[in-house]
């Protein structure tokens, strides 16, 4: 397997995890300030990596 799209499929599996790791503790039941604050910073490395993604160099198109 190509080691670009080996990083760029892990770079989107971290993503994907990190969002469902933060989306889940925010709903939880119970919850208190440090939880809710915690799913913020996992959310934020989230968002991070999504950028990260977008700003992988691309295929020039002929």
């Amino acid at each position: 397997m190509n080691k670009k799209f080996m990083s760029t499929l892990l770079l989107f599996t971290v993503f994907a995890g990190f969002l469902w790791w933060g989306l889940a503790m925010l709903v939880a039941p119970n919850k208190d300030g440090e939880t809710i604050v915690y799913a913020l910073l996992i959310l934020g490395c989230a968002g991070y990596a999504l950028v990260s993604l977008l700003m992988l160099p691309r295929k020039k198109q002929p």
